[in-house]
């Protein structure tokens, strides 16, 4: 093979292009971006320092540090629900329903002989069964085991379940623009979406054991029989609510029945038909309950609010958002914020 050699005088060397500096404007940039991201995080890291350093958790029950008699006032505000409260670090204190706290609340009271009673502060419009009916035995309890009143106050609604749990108390008081009622319970609304996927091109497969094992399913309808099935336990709840509102304000099963069509009412109309006490002012509930149940007059009434533990990944979570499709918001709107039958009530662009 003829060998081919390249003279040195045949090789063009090329110098490197020189390289171009970075504009003004770029390194100003990058300074500045970085100098903002640093504060950003040593920001963040400080607000959780501070948070972690000044929220106790709601494992405190700490209530009364004075040595006089004082009644509580326990604040019933949001949906009722069992799951734990989001807590946020700008969130204003006992903004969001804690079932934990209020259990353990109550359960403390019983066991301080300077408590004196409980003033139920309730704003709600009602939620899950199971754990609205868990705080209103909790509360007959505190009051059979003590003897102490229990008095509730309902503020701009004590609808559904917050008017079951207002049912607890020995006196209702109302403030004039309460919305109440509401007696009677609900499964939410079923969607069946079917027919949407299949203009979409997807098709579902339910594969399982027992015909009414998928009953509730976006992916099918209800049959008739599924209808009856929910029926059946829907009705059990509701004269459970029935029973709650007779108990409480001493009436037959009878004449709540006739109000029980899940309507709501006026303060006015509360009662007129044996639903509430009398209607005023927050202020004046609180004299008249030292008043009526015969409380030393320097009574103190201490509110009763969780303190949250605000962890770094929901501080981040302020920060981060979720495009939703079309669908997702569509069934954001028409479920509720609650899970299975509850004592809850939808109307009149409620915002809970």
């Amino acid at each position: 093979m003829k060998e081919l050699k390249m003279s040195q005088n045949q090789v063009s060397l090329h110098a490197a292009p020189p390289k171009k500096k970075m504009s003004a404007w770029a390194v100003a940039l990058i300074v500045i971006g970085s100098i903002f991201l640093f504060f950003t995080i040593a920001g963040l890291i400080l607000i959780f320092a501070v948070s972690s350093a000044f929220s106790s958790g709601t494992s405190s029950h700490t209530i009364y540090s004075g040595s006089g008699h004082y009644t509580a006032v326990l604040h019933i505000e949001g949906t009722i629900t069992s799951t734990e409260p989001s807590s946020s670090l700008f969130s204003s204190s006992g903004s969001s329903y804690d079932q934990d706290y209020l259990m353990a609340t109550v359960d403390a009271l019983m066991r301080d002989d300077r408590n004196a009673g409980i003033m139920l502060y309730i704003d709600s419009p009602g939620g899950e069964v199971y754990p609205t009916d868990e705080l209103y035995l909790e509360l007959l309890k505190y009051k059979e085991e003590t003897g102490r009143p229990i008095y509730a106050y309902c503020a701009s609604m004590a609808a559904s379940g917050g008017y079951y749990l207002a049912c607890s108390a020995d006196h209702i008081f109302m403030n004039r623009n309460c919305m109440t009622g509401s007696i009677g319970v609900t499964a939410g609304t079923y969607i069946d979406i079917s027919g949407f996927l299949e203009k979409q091109g997807i098709k579902t497969t339910s594969i399982y054991v027992g015909k009414n094992k998928t009953m509730g399913s976006y992916f099918e309808g209800f049959t008739d029989e599924q209808k009856e099935i929910y029926l059946g336990i829907l009705q059990e709840t509701y004269d459970q609510f029935v029973q709650v509102v007779a108990d409480g304000r001493k009436m037959t099963t009878e004449q709540v029945t006739v109000l029980a069509d899940g309507r709501v009412y006026s303060p006015r109309q509360a009662v007129s038909n044996g639903l509430a006490d009398e209607i005023m002012t927050y202020e004046d509930a609180r004299a008249a309950m030292i008043t009526e149940a015969g409380l030393p007059e320097n009574t103190e009434y201490v509110d009763c609010y969780p303190s949250y533990d605000t962890s770094l990944s929901s501080i981040l979570g302020l920060f981060s958002s979720a495009k939703k499709t079309d669908l997702e918001t569509y069934l954001s709107y028409v479920q509720m914020p609650v899970n299975g039958p509850a004592y809850y009530y939808e109307g009149l662009g409620n915002s809970y």
